[in-house]
């Protein structure tokens, strides 16, 4: 059974771009809010990756990782930030609340697959 990864998201050309890098190799589900995807992981998903976007609308993804960090249901998946905002304090509060990495848009597609790859314990 191939790995689940999350990925939270309010583009739909970003969600496209991560579906075709991954559809042969993981089952990527893809939320446009936070909001959503909490609801639905809080009863019945279980996921060994999510990627977060931070500028979200609504809740954002800072907001959503102090929540999946604080639910011990969640709490131990992998968070890969992924930002426009790259300045320093966001970054580090980021990795602070819990996310084991980030990266910065514009994504180069190569580096977040050996990323993934990496977080979820893969080889190429």
């Amino acid at each position: 059974m191939n790995k689940q990864i999350a990925l939270i998201d309010d583009s739909s050309p970003f969600c496209l771009l991560v579906r075709q890098i991954f559809e042969h190799r993981y089952d990527i589900d893809t939320f446009s809010t936070a909001n959503d995807f909490l609801v639905l992981i809080s009863r019945i998903a279980h996921y060994d990756l999510i990627l977060l976007d931070i500028n979200l609308p609504g809740m954002n993804g800072l907001e959503a990782l102090t929540k999946l960090k604080s639910t011990p249901e969640t709490a131990a998946i992998p968070i890969l930030l992924l930002t426009g905002d790259a300045r320093r304090d966001t970054v580090v509060r980021g990795i602070k609340l819990g996310a084991q990495d980030y990266m910065s848009k514009p994504i180069d597609p190569l580096l977040l697959e050996e990323r993934v790859i990496e977080l979820l314990g893969d080889t190429l």
